[in-house]
Parts: structure tokens; C-alpha cells; sequence
């Protein structure tokens, strides 16, 4: 039969839904979670894409921040409306072509855990996805899912999910040993982040049989399957079992995903071409290839973009969005609100800013206006705790900046009380990119006018400044992007907790209020009564003058040449873009 479109079921597009899919009934929902808290309703509540949408460079393939920071490369962005160009008209998707993409930075590894060269949105896939172009929750490897209780959930795997034809794989059929081994070897794995949810909830995982995975809870909670819970993009992904036990996993790429790894070059260029085997859809994905080459050089890359040697690229700012528009009537520009930028302080019981007090003068020297002003020429948001891209969840522009009132006198009166050495000098390091080298910058300065003293010290991203840096605590000062992307207030507020250390609570914080607080929106499933717990959180988290610092959120510009079709931009890491296509005939015509 058809996939139902009721809230009821959860369907891939391509396959059709079996009975009784979620078993729980209400009466049994509310026995369990309370009367007024439909914990099914709210699983089951579809998912919109649009909320979920990554920011620009994410959209490109292009690899910023993966890894450690799980979700993804700029941001995760909800779409705004376009400053300029248009959005793309309605077209019968073609197959074939190559889409060049470029990245700002070296790859480190395969490891799809790491996200090290985003091979997992093209290699591997997930047991359940959000679809590109419904904007839905929908099942991937596995054929069903069952809830039996709030404790429990229970994957079908597809009979027909197999490896790609690779050895030491050759094409045998995914089973729940290998999303046991796969999601085992991912929590003990270091270097990966966003896995809070696997270590903190997770209680163990069943194998019954090799096409039935059970997963049992230590406790509910609600948004497990979401965009950073069980289907997390990097460390959900399944892995055969045999490149986990042969320690393979950052050498070789074999998965049951769409493409196979064609070439890779960690300083170069890595590519993928189209599984010939596909075992979900013989129509999909449309694109056949998948270049992605290093470009460093921001300046190069607009011009291999004019050149129409790569077909999407990640503007710098508002000016060059506007100039790549200009250049072709043939450019199409689209605009987006990413989650906000950071400032980590260290404030673990050996770090320098574990005085409130320190903290609270660091808030008070910090220019918002300057931040947005000259690194994105006016186009961004003051952020609080929880970004502006999720505005459901997030705190009005003018309650934040209370606690950001650019007092030069009151930050160095609050470091006076507490003693503070003005001659003790900090490294302050940051990603080796333009973006972060101004906001690095800015915030040297404007530290400096208040008696702390930095040096700047920029870090490859992808080799140092992730895996190694920020992973082990190893700084005092840092700059950079949200350290796990999100598309819920939860996992925004996770980042400030005890749960969040080692994950997403980068400067190694918490807090016992904090933890309470946040840890009662998560468990708390009427919506109205959550949000209202989700603002107190930010508001206690601001009076506590958090050592994670959301400094703002700044509007993204993605160009792209009118022959890419990208489905609205809403990225590749949900069904690792199976329906972004290539019109080659336009493409030919504007070449000749």
C-alpha cells in the first residue's frame, strides 16, 4: 500500500509503510508519561527540513567544522528570504553530470564518525534520514520502527540494504551487528563529537537476530530521534563490521550509501561517482559524480566559481554575494541564518575564567555591534544561549543585550576586585580561516581595553584546531563556530551542562541549576509549557555569565550557477542529496 501522509507514520517516499508501525497507544502514553504529555505525538510530529537547513557551506559539501562538531560544517541555518537572486524554478529533475565542489581546508581522514571528509553524506547512510525534498522524517536502512514502550525501540533493517561490492565487504547485506559495532566503536572513538545522546541515554543495544536491532534507554526523552540524537548525522552512520574490527574505518570507505569513493587525496581533492547497485531506487540520486577539490584561497575560489570550474560556492559576505550576482544573470543567490558564532572561555576548575566575576567582565567588554558591524557588514543577529535561527526558542534581541552592555569601566572595576594579573598574556586560538581571523581580531582589542591581554594564534581547522585543540580542552581563549549544530532548543542547552562535556560543552562548565533546568525541558513534552522552561534555562544560563559565549548569528550568502538545481539548498546530509540535480544542457550552453 502507499505511505500514509498522517503524522501516524514516518515513511521513506520509496517504500511503502508496513502495519503498525508504532504500536504504543495513547492510553499507554499517558500512563507512562503523564496525561497531558503525548510522548508518541511528539515523536512523531514530522520534522521540517527547513528548520534544519545547514549553513552555506555545509549546503556546498564543502568541509568546515565536521568531525568533532558533529553536525556540521558553517552552521545549521533556517532559510530566509533571498537578498538577491531567485529561487529555483520548478524543473523535471535530469540524471548524470559531475558537480564540482570546493573546500576551504584540508580533508583529515575517511572516518565517517569524525566527519573528517564528508564521506559519510555520500558513502554511508543512517537507519532513519530527514528527506531533501519533503522535509520529513524518513526511513533509511531500516524498513520499520516499532516503540513498544518509552524504554525501547525496536529497527527492521531492509532485507534488500546491502554494502556497496567492495572487499573486504563484497555486498553482503547490512545486519544489526554491524549498527552495533558501528555505534560501539563510535562512543569509545575520542575524537568523535555529538554522541551525548548515545552515552547519556543509550542503556545497551539487542541484536535478536541479523535484521532486528533493539535499542533500550536508561531514561525517555523526547527528542531522541532527531537531527542530533539517534539519527546525528555523523555518529549514526553504520559502518560494516569489518573495517571496525580491521581499524579501517579512517583508511577505507565502504558503506550502503549512494556513491562510492572514487579518489582521495586529503590535501587535494577527494570524488565519488554513483553506486552502480543502488539497492533503494533505481531513479535516485540524479547526480552521477562528485568532485570536491581544496581551494584555500578565498579569492581563488570565487574565481573557479566565475569560471564555472566548481558550482556552488560559500560567499564571504554580503558584498561578494552581491558581486557573484552581478557577474551573470545566470547566478542565483540565496541568503541564510546560521547558528551563532562562539566565545569559549576555559572555566574548568583549572581554567582562568571559572570566576564568575572574570566572566561577567569578559560580557561586559564584548562589542556585539562591532562583531556583526565589521565581519559581517551589518548582516547578522545578537545570539543568546540558544541561536535566533530557531526563533521559537529563542530569547528577543533586547532581553540578551542586557547582558552585554559594552561597559568598558565595569569589566575593569570586576576584574580589579578579583586581582586580575592586567601583565598575564593568553593564547587565543581560532581556525585558520579569514572569518575567524577578524572576529579574533575584534576581540583581542576589545579584551585589551579592559586589562586582558592575548596572542593570537591561528590553527588548521580540520588537523588541529578541532581534533586536537578544542576535543582535549587544550586552550584558554577560542573563537569559532557552535560546536554542535542544532535544529532544537535541546541540543543548544545541552552544550551548557555537565551531560555536554566532552560533546558540545567545549569549555569543560556546568552548573547544578543549570543541569536541573535543562535536563526538565527535555523531559517535558507539551510544547507551550517547554518553551517557557527553554527561556528561563537561557535566562539563568545568561545570569551565570556562561564560559560558552553564542556572540551572534550571522547571515550567510550561497551562490550557485542556475544548471544546479539544489533542491532549495537543504543540504546533503539528509539522504546524502539524492534529489539535487544537474542540467548539463544548460551547463554546455553557458560554456560555449
Amino acid at each position: 500500500m502507499p505511505c500514509e501522509t498522517s503524522s501516524t507514520h514516518v515513511c521513506a517516499e520509496d517504500v511503502n509503510c508496513p502495519p503498525d508501525r508504532l504500536s504504543q497507544t495513547k492510553e499507554d502514553t499517558n500512563n507512562t508519561m503523564g496525561s497531558d504529555s503525548n510522548y508518541w505525538a511528539i515523536w512523531q510530529k514530522r520534522v521540517s527540513r527547513r528548520s534544519v537547513l545547514r549553513g552555506a557551506g555545509a549546503a556546498l559539501g564543502t568541509l568546515t567544522i565536521s568531525g568533532m562538531l558533529g553536525c556540521g560544517p558553517a552552521s545549521v541555518a533556517k532559510q530566509t528570504s533571498a537578498a538577491v537572486g531567485t529561487t529555483p524554478s520548478a524543473a523535471i529533475p535530469k540524471r548524470g553530470g559531475t558537480l564540482n565542489l570546493a573546500a576551504p581546508s584540508q580533508f583529515s581522514n575517511l572516518n565517517p564518525h569524525t566527519g573528517g571528509s564528508g564521506s559519510n553524506t555520500y558513502v554511508y547512510d543512517h537507519l532513519v534520514n530527514i528527506d531533501d525534498r519533503s522535509g520529513e522524517t524518513e526511513l533509511a536502512l531500516a524498513e520499520s520502527l516499532e516503540m513498544p514502550d518509552p524504554l525501547t525501540y525496536v529497527f527492521k533493517i531492509k532485507p534488500n540494504a546491502r554494502f556497496q561490492n567492495i572487499p573486504p565487504v563484497n555486498g553482503r547485506p547490512v545486519t544489526s551487528e554491524d549498527i552495533a559495532a558501528s555505534w560501539q566503536d563510535m562512543v569509545a572513538d575520542p575524537r568523535t563529537g555529538n554522541k551525548g545522546v548515545f552515552v547519556d541515554f543509550v542503556d545497551h543495544y539487542e541484536t535478536p537476530d541479523p535484521s532486528t536491532f533493539v535499542v533500550k534507554l536508561k531514561e525517555p526523552n523526547a527528542w531522541l530521534i532527531s537531527y542530533n540524537g539517534l539519527i546525528a548525522p555523523f555518529p549514526s552512520v553504520v559502518i560494516p563490521k569489518e573495517l571496525i574490527e580491521k581499524k579501517l574505518k579512517d583508511t577505507v570507505a565502504i558503506g550502503p550509501g549512494a556513491y562510492v569513493l572514487e579518489q582521495f587525496d586529503p590535501a587535494s581533492v577527494i570524488s565519488f561517482k554513483r553506486r552502480p547497485d543502488a539497492w533503494w531506487t533505481a531513479e535516485r540520486p540524479y547526480v552521477d559524480r562528485i568532485v570536491q577539490r581544496v581551494i584555500t584561497d578565498p579569492a581563488a575560489r570565487a574565481a573557479a566559481f566565475k569560471a564555472k570550474q566548481i558550482d556552488v560556492i560559500s560567499a564571504r559576505d554580503k558584498v561578494e554575494a552581491e558581486e557573484l550576482k552581478s557577474y551573470s544573470p545566470d547566478v542565483v543567490v540565496y541568503k541564510q541564518l546560521g547558528t551563532p558564532y562562539v566565545l569559549y572561555l576555559r572555566a574548568d576548575n583549572n581554567g582562568p575564567f571559572r570566576d564568575v566575576r572574570v566572566r561577567e567582565a569578559v560580557y561586559s567588554a564584548l562589542d556585539i555591534k562591532e562583531f556583526i558591524d565589521r565581519a559581517e557588514l551589518g548582516e547578522g543577529e545578537i545570539s543568546g544561549p540558544v541561536g535566533p535561527n530557531l526563533p521559537l526558542w529563542a530569547l528577543s534581541a533586547d532581553e540578551v543585550k542586557k547582558y552585554f552592555p559594552h561597559d568598558v569601566r565595569k569589566a575593569k572595576q570586576l576584574l580589579e576586585a578579583v586581582g586580575w594579573d592586567n601583565s598575564r598574556e593568553f593564547e587565543l586560538k581560532y581556525p585558520n580561516q579569514p572569518k575567524y581571523a577578524l572576529l579574533s581580531e575584534i576581540l583581542r582589542n576589545q579584551l585589551a581595553a579592559v586589562g586582558i591581554k592575548t596572542k593570537l594564534v591561528p590553527q588548521d581547522l580540520n588537523t588541529v584546531w578541532q581534533p586536537q585543540t578544542m576535543v582535549n580542552g587544550n586552550f584558554q581563549i577560542s573563537v569559532g563556530p557552535v560546536p554542535l549544530g542544532y535544529n532544537d532548543a535541546n541540543m543548544a542547552l545541552r552544550n551548557f551542562t555537565s551531560r555536554g562535556v566532552g560533546w558540545g560543552n567545549l569549555a569543560g562548565w556546568s552548573d547544578l541549576e543549570v543541569d536541573e533546568i535543562v535536563g526538565r525541558q527535555m523531559r517535558e513534552f507539551n510544547e507551550a509549557k517547554r518553551k517557557e522552561i527553554v527561556l528561563d534555562a537561557q535566562r539563568l544560563i545568561l545570569k551565570k555569565y556562561a564560559p560558552f559565549v553564542s556572540l551572534y548569528s550571522a547571515y550567510s550568502f550561497t551562490a550557485h550557477w542556475s544548471y544546479y538545481h539544489p533542491d532549495e539548498l537543504r543540504g546533503t546530509l539528509s539522504r546524502n542529496g539524492h534529489y539535487r540535480w544537474l542540467d548539463e544542457e544548460a551547463r554546455a550552453a553557458m560554456l560555449r
